[in-house]
């Protein structure tokens, strides 16, 4: 399948594209939305057209894929054993041709090219625990949002979704944005919470090692010596479930539907704690 590439395109060429690809994902948004485990809770498969369900029915994986990516493997030859339904030959067709190419289309990122697996323009803490393909992906993205930041007087960051909390790590501590953080999933708010101690220690151990580069990061970075405490937040170190008080520090639970936040800036953060990025 050779794909398009949106590089070769002209501005109007990508917003035509855009707009395909959106008419497209509205109109099969029940299959798209649709997880695997879903396939049984849900009975999904009833929800497909019944000429679809004529036509897929007793296909293995191996078959279903020859048929609608049409890429049989050596030696094989598409065979269908019964008249598709045009509905579904739309969609193949419409899928096929508004397909990404899967052959790169860049170069490495320079950043990469000392080490694979480390991006150079973030520094040690930021990269622990984090793939290269999202190191690269929250230097990108923490970069912009502190340059619209900065571009619109913005003072505070809302990261929905935040996971493990790698981009707020790095908009707090990286370049020094208040940062509020909310997930959902307790299970990532813990794993969050754990690498927030981690950094926080190789914070400490980095500061009693050499202060004067870590007072000078913290300059460079942004985030700079602590910010007076706001009202209502008590003075000194924070206690558990405090949200005013240090870096990434969960706050107060929210309902059954809500998820736990928890807030980080350059006020919840200790003397020469900011990192270069």
């Amino acid at each position: 399948m050779p794909g398009i590439s949106a590089r070769g395109l002209s501005h109007e060429g990508r917003r035509q594209l855009a707009v395909n690809l959106t008419r497209v994902l509205a109109l099969y948004r029940p299959i798209l939305d649709a997880y695997i485990i879903e396939f049984f809770t849900d009975n999904l498969w009833d929800t497909l057209p019944c000429s679809w369900q004529e036509a897929l029915d007793g296909l293995n994986p191996p078959q279903l894929a020859t048929l609608l990516l049409g890429m049989p493997g050596e030696g094989e030859v598409i065979r269908y054993r019964s008249v598709w339904p045009l509905t579904l030959l739309a969609l193949k067709s419409t899928a096929c041709a508004l397909a990404f190419t899967r052959t790169p289309g860049f170069q490495t990122p320079s950043e990469f090219l000392e080490n694979p697996s480390q991006s150079s323009r973030l520094t040690a803490p930021f990269r622990k625990h984090v793939r290269p393909k999202k190191q690269h992906e929250i230097r990108r993205l923490g970069e912009l949002v502190k340059k619209l930041s900065d571009f619109t007087g913005c003072t505070q960051v809302v990261d929905v979704g935040s996971g493990q909390g790698h981009l707020s790590r790095f908009m707090a501590l990286g370049l020094g944005l208040m940062v509020k953080s909310i997930e959902g999933d307790q299970r990532l708010v813990a794993r969050a919470q754990h690498l927030d101690q981690e950094l926080l220690q190789a914070l400490e151990k980095e500061e009693k090692r050499n202060p004067q580069v870590c007072a000078a990061g913290a300059t460079a970075s942004g985030a700079g010596p602590p910010a007076a405490t706001e009202p209502g937040c008590p003075s000194g170190p924070p206690g558990p479930g405090e949200p005013c008080g240090g870096l990434l520090q969960p706050g107060l639970a929210a309902g059954p539907t809500g998820g736990d936040a928890y807030s980080t800036g350059p006020a919840a953060v200790p003397t020469g704690a900011g990192l270069p990025c």
